[in-house]
């Protein structure tokens, strides 16, 4: 079974973002999105999407009331706020009105991929998730390679194969969403990773 997903942001590179992160996922489909409350109700009602990914920030709407509104359109979808602002004001009524959770929008693909899947089983965590980016592994060969070391005198340091960490440092590009080691470094900052 496909979960079809809709985004509602007012950013049309948001929109093609979450795109390109569903691309290749078999069981995940974008099959639409809407840059206003208006356009996104109209669309709902006739998609039907299983899941919902809605921006907090949506011209003058009041959040709660655009959740409100999409689930009149189509009950069956599960809602989640979708945010660069995870502590905006309108998110707990939001909730309230039947989101299910919320997403920061600096999320790696694969765990947007993760909750929306989590969304539509129904198991995705209300409130503001707070994701586990790195593993603690992971964590220590990126501050390796921050702190300007290259893979060997990583495996010195960890007492790991060179191999070893070559591997964990691809599964933390992938999970940041990255293809190289600047990418990595400036995503690292920002997410308070290093």
């Amino acid at each position: 079974m496909t979960i079809r997903v809709f985004v509602v942001d007012d950013h049309p590179i948001v929109q093609q973002g979450v795109s390109n992160v569903f691309e290749d996922d078999s069981d995940i489909m974008l099959v639409g999105a809407a840059e206003t409350l208006s356009s996104a109700v109209s669309s709902v009602r006739t998609l039907r999407p299983d899941v919902i990914l809605l921006d907090v920030r949506l011209g003058d709407e009041k959040v709660a009331s655009a959740v409100t509104a999409l689930r009149r359109a189509w009950s069956s979808s599960h809602i989640v706020l979708f945010t660069a602002h995870p502590a905006h004001a309108g998110i707990r009524e939001a909730l309230k009105a039947g989101a299910i959770a919320t997403l920061p929008k600096e999320i790696a693909p694969i765990q947007l991929r993760e909750a929306v899947r989590a969304a539509f089983a129904g198991s995705l965590q209300r409130g503001v998730l707070e994701p586990d980016w790195l593993t603690p592994r992971q964590r220590e060969v990126l501050e390796g390679v921050a702190s300007g070391m290259t893979n060997i005198e990583i495996a010195d340091q960890l007492r790991l194969q060179p191999a070893t960490v070559k591997a964990y440092w691809q599964e933390a590009m992938q999970r940041l969403g990255v293809r190289n080691r600047a990418e990595a470094i400036a995503t690292a900052y920002r997410l308070d990773l290093l």
